[in-house]
């Protein structure tokens, strides 16, 4: 599955991750050791040409390199292509290839040996953080989509569990100042996390009130070393 999340890099610039997240079960794949990369000059990952050079070479890797595409990052007016292939040898010309057939974009060219898959592991795969930022979107386009009105407010319940019922009251207790209320108790037995709650609140669900809100509690379930579940609400 082909998702994106937005973040701002290590120079302060601000960037666009797209990556396969259905590659992360079976990542390393022992039998491609070889990340290849293409970096190409386009400001606009967006922009319909560029998607259709990305496409047709997403489709030309796989089935002439047996090449899983990785993902792009797209930052600085370039958009970084990642693949993974058990031997970099003809991905110079299957790259010339398919440019051939398109707009021509300055671009450059390489490989490495990456048998750990570092670069989707640890450079695309999102972190905490952005996976709760692109699931929080997940369920806003869901409700969008729905004919949502995402101004009015109503009630949001929030999911989490613990390993003991000692974290979950000292962070059932962090939330009482911030106009959280219990609404029930939860357990999950087959879970080293047993111990969890459903929370709500009164409240919109903007795209930026659902981040200040969601990033807020995040941060409070870290603390006790927990899980956040997530979130649902009804249609307003």
């Amino acid at each position: 599955m082909i998702e994106f999340y937005e973040f701002t890099d290590e120079e302060g610039c601000e960037a666009r991750c797209e990556v396969d997240l259905s590659l992360f079960d079976d990542a390393p794949q022992v039998g491609k050791p070889y990340v290849l990369w293409l970096f190409v000059k386009n400001s606009d990952p967006l922009d319909a040409n560029f998607i259709a050079f990305r496409t047709d070479l997403i489709n030309t890797l796989k089935s002439q390199l047996d090449a899983p595409y990785a993902g792009t990052i797209a930052r600085d007016g370039w958009c970084e292509l990642y693949f993974y292939a058990s031997s970099p040898k003809v991905f110079e010309h299957l790259v010339a290839q398919t440019m051939a057939r398109h707009q021509s974009y300055p671009y450059e060219r390489a490989s490495a040996r990456d048998s750990k898959w570092e670069m989707y592991l640890e450079r695309l795969y999102p972190d905490p953080y952005m996976t709760l930022t692109i699931q929080n979107r997940q369920t806003i386009d869901a409700l969008l989509e729905a004919g949502d009105d995402l101004s009015i407010e109503r009630e949001v319940e929030h999911y989490f569990y613990f390993q003991t019922k000692s974290a979950l009251e000292r962070f059932l207790q962090s939330l009482s100042s911030h106009g959280f209320t219990l609404k029930e108790y939860v357990e999950d037995n087959d879970s080293d996390h047993t111990y969890g709650a459903v929370v709500v609140k009164i409240e919109s669900i903007t795209r930026e009130q659902v981040k200040e809100t969601t990033l807020m509690l995040y941060d409070a379930v870290l603390q006790e070393h927990g899980n956040y579940e997530g979130w649902s609400t009804v249609l307003g």
